[in-house]
C-alpha cells in the first residue's frame, strides 16, 4: 500500500509542476490536437470548407465565410475509424464537403460516432452491419443542417446549382449486396455474387422535390446538369441497364437493357456523349465477358464499338477506368481477360508445394507472389476512336504504361520492362515510344533513358531528361533536340545529389499553350524552353533565385488548367535556402521584367488553391509555434486567418527553433535545427536528444504537433525539458557511416561549447535510415549516453541479400545505387560493407540501446535487428528490443504508436535525467506476462 501512494505521488507530479505555468505535454494530451482536412474554397470563392478532425474522436464540417466572420459548424463523425484488423489502426480519409455553384448549400457526409465504431468492431460485425454514414445538406444562410440517414456518395453537377443527386444505403434487409444469384440461373451464375442498386434521390435545390430511381449502381450528371446517367442492377433482370434521364422534361432513356451487369459509366465533358461497359451478352456464361457501348446524348441508344475479344483477342474490362478524352474523339478504357482462378488450397493437399526460384526470372518470387492477384487482374490501357469506329490496343506486358494526348492523336508508351532484372541493383532504363492512333504505327523516341518521358498536352512533343540535359522529340518530323545543352555554367540535374545514383532533374513547371514551349528549373530559377530549339533559352526568373539562393517553383492554383497563360501572372512560390523562409511572387511569361514579390517571410507557406470563379485563394501558413491553419484572401498578400484548430496549445509549453551553422569534420558547411524548452535558460545545462534523417533543416518553419511515435517530437521533448537537435548530414559515396558521423559529432561539439547542454546527457535517436546511422554512431563515440536506432540495418552484408517484405524486391539496389550510398556490389567492396556495418564494431560500444524492430517490418526485414541486438547481448551490452507482432516498418496501429512513444520517453529520461527505470528495463516482460502494463516506474 506504502510503495502505490509513493507511486501515485510521483504520476500526479507533472501534473501539479504545470498547473504553477504553462502545462507539460503528456500522451494523454495527444488526442485533444486536430488536424485539417478536405479544405476548399466555393466556386464563387464566398465559402471555405474543411473538416476538423483529432488524433482520436470525433470530427466536425466547418463552413466559413471568407469575408466576415459567419461560421457553421456541424458533426461529421468518426473520419478516423479503423479497419477490423486488430494489429493496424487504417486513416480513413473523409469525402471533402462540397458548395453548390451558387453558394446556397454545403453538402457532406457525416459519419458514425466513434463508440458506434468501437462497438461494432468489438461485436466482429460484418462489413454489411457497420455503421452507416449520412448526408448533410447545410443551408448557408443560417447554418441549419437536414440530416439523411443511411447514405453512401452524393454528387453535384459542375456547372448547376439546381439539383443534388445522393445513392442511399441497400435496405439493411434483403437487399444485401452480397447476395447471389437468382433460383433458375445456371450454378456458376449463381455462384457468381452481385453487387445490387440501391435507391437514387434526385434533389432538386430550387424547388425542394425529390425523385427516386430504385436500383441504382452508378450515376453521374454531366457538367451542366442537362442530363443524369446512370446504370441499373435489379433483382428484376429486365430492370438491369443503362439510363439517360433529361432533368428539364424528366424523360428517361433507355440507352440499354436487359439481365447484366453495366458499370464504368461515364458522359464527357460537354454532355454529348455517353459509354460504358455491360456483359450483357454473355451474362449467363460462368464468366461472362464484357463489352464497350457508345451513345449520344441526341439519339441515347448504345451502340456496341468493342466486343468480347475484339481488341487482340481481349475484352473491355469493368476492372479499369472508362473515360473520354479531353476534346472527346476517344474513349479511353481497359481490356483484359476474365479474371484467372485461384489455385483452391484443398486441392494442394497431396502435392508438394513450393516456390520456383529462376534466375532469369524479371521479378523474384516474393513480388510475382505479393503482385499475384493484380496480375490475375491485370488489365491494359486502350483506345476507341469515335470517329474513325476503330478500337486499339495501347499497352501491354512489355509496355506497360501509357499517355494519351488531349486530342487522341497519338500516345506515349514507356517501357522499362528490358531492364527490370538490372533494376534490382543498377538504375535500369526506360524506352520511349510515340504511336499514332489512326493508323497504329509506333516509333521510337528514344531508348533506356534514365527517367521517365513526358508528353506534352497536345501531343505535339515528347520531353524527356537524358545525359544531364533536357531534350525534345518532335511527333510531326521525329527529330530530337537538345534544349539545354547549350546552356552553360547552369545544370538541371541535382547540385547536391550525394547518392551513387544518376542525378535526377530538378523537373519542368508546364506547357504553355499549343505546347510552344516548356518551363524548366535548374537548382534556383525557372527557364523557358523551345521545344523546337529556334530560340534561345531564356530564364524567366533573371537568376533572382540564384542570386538570393533561393528556390523558386511554379504554382499549379487550378488543376484543370492544361497549359500556362504566358499574357496571364504566373504564381511563383518561392523558398530560401539560407535562410528557411518562404513566400510567393509573380512573373509574367511575355514580359522580361524581374519577378514582383507578393508575400514573403519566417514561415513556411503552403501551395495555396484559388476558387474556380473568383480570384480567391486559400492557402496554410506555419511556423515552429504556429500550426498550419487556414487562411485566405483575394490576394495572398491579404490573406487572414479563418481557422484556429488547435487554441488549447497556448496553454503547454512550446518550444523556440534556432538554425545553427558548423563545419563537418572534414571541413563541409552543415545546417541543423536547435529546439529549446518554452522557458529555456542559457545558464542552465539541458539534457539533449540528437535526430536526424538526411537533411531536415528545411524544415524550420514546420510545425511539430504532439503526438504517439517511433521518432522524436521535437513539441513533446522539449516540453520535457530536453533540448532537441536536427543535423543535416551530407555524404560520401562509399562510406554512409562515417559519413553521419563526420556530421554529427562536430554538430554536438558545437552545441556543447554554447554551454548549454549536459555533455554526459546527450541521447541520440533514427528511424529506418536513421536507425542505421544511430547503431553506426555508438561503435565510433562513447559521448552518447542513450541511444535509440529504431528499425536499423545492423549487417549491411546480410541485408544486401535480403527482401524488401512489403514490396518483395530484392535489396540490392538500395546498397548499390541510393540510399544506402555503397556505391557497388558486395564482391566489388566487401570492405566498404562490412566497415559501414555496425555489426563488425559492436565491441566498442558503451552506449546503452533501446530499439524498435517490428516482425512485419516490410522495409528492413527485422532479423536485422535481431543481429544486432543478439551481438550486442553476446557482447554484455545493455540492450532492449521491442518488436510489434504483426507491425510495419512504422508502426501503424495506434496502440503500438503509444507505446513505443512511452518506452523512448522512459528510456531517454532513465539514463539522460538519472529518473527511476521502467519495470520493464529492470526485469524484462516474460512471455507469460505478454500484455500486461509494463511502464510503471520501479521506485528505489
Amino acid at each position: 500500500m506504502r510503495r502505490l501512494s509513493r507511486l501515485v505521488v510521483m504520476l500526479l507530479v507533472p501534473a501539479i509542476t504545470g498547473a504553477q505555468g504553462k502545462k507539460v505535454l503528456t500522451q494523454d494530451t495527444y488526442d485533444s490536437w486536430k488536424q485539417i482536412q478536405g479544405s476548399g474554397l466555393s466556386a464563387d470563392g464566398k465559402w471555405a470548407v474543411y473538416t476538423l478532425t483529432p488524433v482520436v474522436g470525433n470530427g466536425e464540417v466547418v463552413v466559413r465565410a471568407t469575408q466576415g466572420s459567419t461560421e457553421y459548424r456541424a458533426p461529421r463523425g468518426w473520419t478516423g475509424r479503423p479497419v477490423t484488423s486488430v494489429t493496424v489502426d487504417s486513416p480513413f480519409v473523409a469525402v471533402p464537403a462540397q458548395v453548390t455553384l451558387d453558394s446556397r448549400y454545403a453538402v457532406f457526409l457525416a459519419y458514425a460516432p466513434k463508440a458506434d465504431f468501437d462497438k461494432a468492431r468489438a461485436e466482429k460485425r460484418p462489413a454489411s452491419q457497420q455503421p452507416r454514414a449520412s448526408l448533410g445538406l447545410m443551408s448557408l444562410a443560417d447554418g441549419r443542417v437536414t440530416t439523411v440517414p443511411r447514405v453512401r456518395s452524393f454528387r453535384l453537377p459542375r456547372e448547376s446549382s439546381k439539383y443534388l443527386a445522393y445513392l442511399l444505403e441497400p435496405d439493411p434487409v434483403g437487399r444485401d449486396s452480397s447476395a447471389v444469384g437468382r433460383l433458375g440461373d445456371s450454378l456458376a451464375t449463381r455462384a457468381r455474387r452481385r453487387e445490387y442498386g440501391s435507391t437514387l434521390v434526385l434533389r432538386n435545390l430550387d424547388e425542394g422535390t425529390e425523385e427516386r430511381l430504385a436500383d441504382v449502381t452508378t450515376y453521374a450528371f454531366d457538367d451542366s446538369a442537362r442530363y443524369l446517367a446512370y446504370t441499373v442492377t435489379s433483382r428484376t433482370p429486365q430492370s438491369d441497364g443503362a439510363y439517360l434521364r433529361t432533368l428539364a422534361t424528366k424523360q428517361t432513356a433507355t440507352v440499354m437493357a436487359g439481365e447484366g451487369d453495366y458499370k464504368s459509366l461515364v458522359l464527357d465533358r460537354a454532355g454529348a456523349q455517353l459509354a460504358f461497359v455491360s456483359n450483357r451478352e454473355e451474362f449467363k456464361a460462368p464468366k461472362p465477358r464484357f463489352a464497350l457501348y457508345h451513345a449520344s446524348v441526341r439519339a441515347p441508344s448504345a451502340v456496341l464499338v468493342a466486343a468480347p475479344g475484339s481488341v487482340d483477342g481481349l475484352s473491355p474490362s469493368d476492372r479499369g477506368r472508362t473515360d473520354f478524352s479531353r476534346d472527346g474523339s476517344a474513349i479511353l478504357f481497359n481490356v483484359g481477360s476474365p479474371m484467372a482462378d485461384t489455385i483452391p488450397t484443398d486441392s494442394l493437399a497431396d502435392k508438394a508445394v513450393f516456390d520456383l526460384w529462376h534466375y532469369q526470372d524479371k521479378r523474384l518470387q516474393p513480388q510475382q507472389k505479393i503482385e499475384a492477384a493484380r496480375d490475375r487482374d491485370r488489365t491494359w490501357a486502350a483506345v476507341y476512336l469515335i470517329k474513325g469506329r476503330q478500337a486499339r490496343r495501347l499497352a501491354n506486358d512489355t509496355m506497360p504504361q501509357v499517355t494519351v494526348s488531349d486530342d487522341a492523336r497519338v500516345a506515349l508508351t514507356t517501357s522499362n520492362v528490358p531492364y527490370a532484372v538490372e533494376a534490382m541493383w543498377g538504375e535500369g532504363g526506360t524506352d520511349a515510344f510515340v504511336t499514332d492512333l489512326a493508323t497504329g504505327k509506333m516509333t521510337p523516341v528514344a531508348r533506356r533513358l534514365e527517367f521517365n518521358a513526358q508528353l506534352s498536352p497536345g501531343g505535339r512533343y515528347v520531353a524527356y531528361f537524358d545525359k544531364g540535359a533536357w531534350h525534345a522529340w518532335s511527333v510531326a518530323t521525329g527529330q530530337t533536340k537538345s534544349l539545354t545543352g547549350s546552356i552553360s555554367g547552369i545544370r538541371f540535374d541535382d547540385e547536391t545529389n550525394d547518392s551513387p545514383t544518376t542525378a535526377p532533374a530538378y523537373g519542368l513547371g508546364g506547357w504553355t499553350k499549343d505546347d510552344k514551349s516548356v518551363l524548366a528549373y535548374d537548382r534556383w530559377d525557372v527557364w523557358e524552353l523551345d521545344p523546337t530549339g529556334l530560340k534561345a533559352p531564356r530564364m524567366v526568373t533573371d537568376s533572382l533565385g540564384r542570386r538570393n539562393t533561393t528556390i523558386m517553383r511554379i504554382v499549379d492554383v487550378d488543376p484543370e488548367d492544361r497549359f500556362i497563360d504566358p499574357a496571364q501572372p504566373v504564381l511563383l512560390r518561392a523558398f530560401n535556402d539560407e535562410t528557411k523562409a518562404s513566400g510567393f511572387y509573380r512573373d509574367w511569361l511575355d514580359k522580361h521584367a524581374p519577378p514582383e514579390r507578393i508575400v514573403a517571410g519566417d514561415r513556411n507557406y503552403g501551395n495555396p488553391s484559388r476558387a474556380r470563379k473568383a480570384e480567391q485563394y486559400l492557402l496554410t501558413q506555419q511556423t515552429v509555434s504556429e500550426f498550419p491553419d487556414l487562411w485566405t484572401g483575394s490576394s495572398l498578400a491579404s490573406a487572414t486567418k479563418i481557422s484556429n484548430a488547435n487554441p488549447q496549445q497556448s496553454e503547454y509549453k512550446w518550444p523556440t527553433v534556432e538554425l545553427v551553422k558548423w563545419l563537418s569534420s572534414d571541413g563541409k558547411p552543415l545546417k541543423g535545427l536547435v529546439y529549446k524548452p518554452d522557458d529555456f535558460d542559457a545558464a542552465k545545462q539541458y539534457p539533449m536528444v540528437v535526430y536526424y534523417y538526411e537533411m531536415l533543416s528545411d524544415g524550420l518553419h514546420n510545425y511539430s504537433a504532439p503526438a504517439g511515435r517511433n521518432t522524436v517530437n521535437p513539441s513533446v521533448y522539449t516540453s520535457l525539458g530536453y533540448v532537441v537537435f536536427f543535423p543535416d548530414i551530407v555524404y560520401e559515396v562509399g562510406w554512409p557511416g562515417p559519413s553521419a558521423v563526420k556530421a554529427i559529432v562536430p554538430g554536438v561539439q558545437s552545441l556543447v561549447a554554447k554551454g548549454y547542454v549536459n555533455p554526459k546527457a546527450i541521447g541520440i535517436a533514427g528511424q529506418s535510415w536513421g536507425g542505421y546511422q544511430s547503431a553506426y554512431l555508438i561503435t565510433q563515440t562513447g559521448m552518447f549516453a542513450a541511444a535509440v536506432p529504431n528499425a536499423p540495418v545492423a549487417n549491411m552484408t546480410s541485408a544486401y541479400g535480403g527482401i524488401r517484405w512489403e514490396s518483395g524486391m530484392a535489396r540490392p539496389f538500395q546498397y548499390e545505387k541510393t540510399q544506402s550510398r555503397i556505391g557497388g556490389s558486395l564482391w566489388e567492396y566487401p570492405v566498404r560493407y562490412i566497415e559501414n556495418s555496425p555489426l563488425f564494431h559492436l565491441d566498442r560500444v558503451t552506449t546503452p540501446v533501446m530499439f524498435m524492430h517490428n516482425d512485419a517490418d516490410g522495409a528492413v526485414p527485422w532479423y536485422q535487428g535481431i543481429e544486432l541486438f543478439v551481438g550486442l547481448r553476446r557482447l554484455g551490452k545493455e540492450v532492449y528490443m521491442v518488436s510489434y507482432n504483426g507491425d510495419g516498418h512504422n508502426p501503424r496501429k495506434r496502440a503500438n504508436q503509444m507505446d513505443i512513444d512511452m518506452r523512448m520517453q522512459q528510456f531517454f529520461a532513465n539514463k539522460l535525467k538519472g529518473e527511476a527505470a521502467p519495470e520493464w528495463m529492470v526485469k524484462g516482460i516474460p512471455a507469460v506476462d505478454k500484455g500486461k502494463d509494463q511502464f510503471r516506474r520501479v521506485v528505489p
